[in-house]
């Protein structure tokens, strides 16, 4: 009996050994992301009146990114580029603007979301922000003549545009200021173990229907403000952007681990 009962102590010790050894050398953990820095460039593509595209558009993008939790960070992007637009069937005309903009949006991870926790190849997030956008648009017709410019500081509410001249103000136009919503849904595909190869898709909406400089109604009269086709009745504008790009983890992954076994 004795023997059987030092036999049993020996075992359990034994079993306790190997599953200590076990959880030090295979513990189990979730990855959090540290301070990551993503540059992007990509093709906008007008979503308004003038939305054919007319010539080759640019966006570029760099986002400083900060992972709170697996599931979780926030993310802070400067953005620039130029769009240029045309509808020849029903305007007859083309818009050429410039823009540049800044944003925050928290970023859902959605690997950590719906898949098992350990270091994987492809990563896919999704984000929706809030951003300030500031802008100017020149508007030709098809025989390369001015039509109208954006003129005033703040677009939403004032459907005047600057018409058959340039812009005025101290750099010879006016940038209008504009709130935007950005939808972003992206990728990273891991080349290194810092370095990552990112693309991502995004859907913005904007707060005014100037992005493009037409408005059905501004085609007709600029100072009317009234009726059913007045400026605010008509559709807000926005863009849908493709863009591809490198992002760099300074942290390229934190363990945390977790109890139990």
């Amino acid at each position: 009996m004795r023997t059987a009962l030092v036999s049993l102590l020996l075992l359990l010790s034994v079993a306790s050994e190997i599953s200590l050894a076990q959880k030090r050398y295979n513990p189990r953990y979730s990855y959090l992301d540290g301070y990551s820095l993503t540059a992007t460039a990509g093709v906008p593509y007008i979503v308004g009146e003038l939305h054919g595209v007319q010539d080759f558009p640019t966006i570029y993008h760099l986002s400083l990114e900060k992972g709170f939790s697996p599931k979780l960070s926030g993310r802070l992007t400067v953005m620039s580029g130029t769009a240029r637009s045309q509808n020849s069937a029903e305007y007859h005309a083309y818009a050429r603007n410039n823009y540049w903009g800044v944003s925050i949006a928290p970023v859902i991870n959605l690997t950590a979301l719906f898949a098992r926790e350990q270091e994987r190849q492809l990563k896919c997030y999704m984000s929706v922000g809030i951003g300030l956008l500031r802008f100017h648009t020149d508007v030709y017709n098809i025989n390369d003549q001015l039509l109208r410019t954006t003129s005033n500081s703040t677009s939403r509410h004032t459907p005047i545009f600057q018409q058959f001249g340039p812009g005025s103000g101290a750099a010879g136009i006016y940038y209008t200021r504009e709130v935007f919503i950005p939808l972003t849904f992206s990728c990273d595909y891991k080349l290194l173990p810092r370095l990552y190869l990112n693309g991502s898709v995004g859907v913005n909406w904007i707060s005014t229907d100037k992005f493009d400089g037409t408005t059905p109604y501004n085609l007709s009269d600029p100072y009317f403000v009234e009726g059913p086709n007045s400026y605010s009745n008509t559709a807000n504008d926005g863009w849908v952007s493709l863009s591809v790009g490198i992002k760099y983890k300074f942290i390229a992954q934190r363990f945390i681990h977790q109890r139990g076994i």
